[in-house]
């Protein structure tokens, strides 16, 4: 056998060997499709260079770097159709400021440590001095803005009338609304009240400025991964050990202050907030 011969014979082996490794290596990495609200600022959106960004789109680049074992790709919808591809399978994950109710503990698997916190308020009009809290809006039979059923402050609404049935607030649910067509529509008088994170309030309103504010806290709430059902245990224990640390080591702080324009971890009773397996 000739020189050339051997060589070619001997490349083509290497080339073969290297695309096998190449294709376990390929094979090694999996998939996971993840889902983002394309617009949901501040938590979650697609900014002017069609990039996802927001508190969780951050996150979940810093989750992704610590996991080269899998790949995220990742779709941008609305959140009804986050909620609806989960539930078939079409998306593995998402982070999008989401709570935590029965139906969704039912519905998805979830992560078991927070992204976060969400610290809820009232946004009412700046010269209505008159809600401070949900009893007013109950008991002084204010308006609420109409809240999407697929919201979980539907779910903090109707567990509040639960509690308090002889002075239930009035819950009217809607579609998918933005979060300034909510502030708009109290600002315009339209309702009294609508209830909002405050780290969306604060981010939105340097923006557009609107005749508006918010009360004192209503309650604080962990964050969540919501996962489809049935999703593979070891990449939520996995993505569960790394919130942990990165509570920890004070990332979530950073986001929280970068994206909410304050550090929800230092609010009185942040530390006691945690996912509730008893739902």
């Amino acid at each position: 056998m000739s020189f050339k011969k051997s060589l070619a014979g001997a490349l083509i082996v290497s080339g073969l060997a290297l695309s096998s490794f190449a294709s376990l290596a390929q094979a090694a990495t999996q998939q996971v499709n993840v889902a983002m609200d394309s617009n949901n600022y501040p938590f979650s959106y697609v900014d002017e260079n069609g990039a996802i960004s927001g508190y969780d789109g951050d996150l979940l680049k810093i989750i992704q770097k610590k996991l080269p074992e899998y790949k995220f790709t990742y779709s941008t919808v609305s959140q009804d159709a986050i909620l609806t591809g989960l539930k078939t399978g079409a998306y593995d994950l998402s982070s999008n400021h989401f709570y935590l109710n029965k139906d969704r503990a039912k519905s998805f698997d979830y992560s078991h440590e927070p992204t976060g916190i969400s610290d809820l308020r009232l946004i009412v009009r700046k010269d209505d001095n008159s809600i401070n809290s949900l009893d007013d809006i109950a008991t002084k039979h204010k308006k609420l803005n109409p809240i999407n059923v697929n919201d979980a402050r539907y779910t903090v609404i109707e567990q509040y009338n639960q509690t308090h049935p002889k002075t239930p607030i009035t819950l009217t649910p809607s579609g998918e609304e933005s979060a300034l067509d909510m502030f708009r529509s109290v600002d315009s008088g339209e309702y009294d009240a609508a209830i909002y994170p405050i780290g969306g309030y604060l981010s939105l309103i340097k923006k557009v400025p609107l005749n508006i504010k918010a009360s004192a806290s209503v309650g604080l709430f962990p964050t969540i991964v919501l996962y489809k059902k049935g999703e593979d245990p070891v990449l939520i224990s996995k993505i569960d050990n790394i919130l942990k640390t990165l509570k920890q080591d004070g990332t979530l702080a950073k986001l929280s202050e970068k994206w909410y324009q304050e550090n929800v971890y230092t609010l009185p009773g942040a530390d006691k907030v945690v996912v509730k397996n008893d739902l």
